[in-house]
């Protein structure tokens, strides 16, 4: 399972009775009205004729209220049923734990995660809750939406947006930092940015480490490695897909930290005393190695950026 260290502000709805386990026929699952679905996914531009429902896989942490119950791998769907009726957004499968215990009108919070953006956190705040009345009357008659109209969570849209402006980015000359990645940049734009140069780095390494050409990987696709920055964006690095490299969690650490770093010739540099820690075996093994490189050269690591690397966080002996 994946370790989410920040989630995004939440969205809510208000069950029907349809949504809840007490409902004849229940398909174990809710209904995500339209309002919200551009707070998950976008699946709805990967519909066809031939293809009129398309689904992924989510991991979603799910809470009775302050009592947590199970992590599961569920399912959003997106069913447009050829066209014959509205289009339906339908969070499916292993909910039944959380469901069962619901009844119309209970109020279900849903958050997503910042860093690892596949992964949600779902609470059921039930009728007997005494936040149920608060919410309730600061909703007014609306029955879904943003929970706090003050910190609306991140679009989709925001992170296409994002993902146009990194792309773009790859035909002009490469500029190492961005000066306002950490003072001007407001709460969304990190979010969206952060999401977005996750997918263009994971695309363009085909989802393989740069270091050990793999990575640990669920058997439904997902896996675990992480784009990096080498200019970490903390230290006003730029979100261009050249100043990113995809690594498996381990490798990701010891590359923030130091422990490794890549030559202008695109190979693996262990320093000295990081090699002789007798835990560090894997890293003596890399030592050397020629990285994994995009297929597209303009998106390699730009040497500049790797040389930066090199002098300012690598360890020196």
């Amino acid at each position: 399972m994946a370790v989410v260290t920040e989630f995004d502000a939440p969205i809510y709805k208000v069950l029907a009775n349809n949504d809840t386990g007490a409902a004849p026929g229940h398909q174990g699952g809710f209904v995500l009205p339209k309002d919200l679905e551009d707070y998950l996914p976008l699946l709805r531009e990967e519909t066809s004729p031939e293809k009129p429902t398309v689904d992924i896989t989510i991991t979603a942490d799910l809470f009775n209220g302050s009592e947590y119950v199970k992590t599961v791998e569920t399912r959003y769907q997106y069913q447009t049923w050829g066209g014959a009726r509205s289009p339906e957004r339908r969070i499916t499968r292993n909910l039944s734990d959380l469901l069962n215990r619901a009844k119309g009108g209970d109020i279900l919070i849903i958050e997503r995660g910042i860093d690892v953006d596949s992964h949600y956190r779902f609470r059921l705040i039930g009728a007997s809750n005494p936040l149920h009345p608060q919410l309730i009357s600061s909703f007014g008659s609306a029955r879904w939406g943003p929970l706090n109209s003050s910190m609306l969570p991140v679009k989709e849209t925001e992170v296409k947006k994002a993902s146009a402006e990194i792309r773009d980015a790859e035909v002009a000359p490469f500029e190492m930092f961005d000066a306002d990645a950490t003072l001007t940049e407001s709460r969304a734009r990190r979010i969206a940015r952060t999401r977005a140069f996750q997918k263009i780095v994971s695309e363009a390494y085909r989802g393989s480490c740069a270091f050990c050409g793999g990575g640990l990987t669920h058997p439904d696709g997902r896996n675990e490695t992480e784009a990096a920055h080498i200019i970490s964006r903390s230290l006003k690095g730029s979100d261009d897909v050249r100043n990113g490299i995809l690594l498996s969690r381990g490798f990701h650490w010891a590359f923030d930290r130091g422990l490794v770093g890549v030559t202008d010739e695109y190979r693996i540099q262990v320093p000295k005393s990081v090699g002789d820690v007798p835990l560090n075996g894997e890293l003596r093994r890399l030592n050397g190695k020629a990285i994994n490189l995009p297929a597209d050269r303009d998106q390699w690591p730009a040497k500049e950026a790797l040389a930066w690397h090199r002098q300012n966080v690598m360890i020196a002996h």
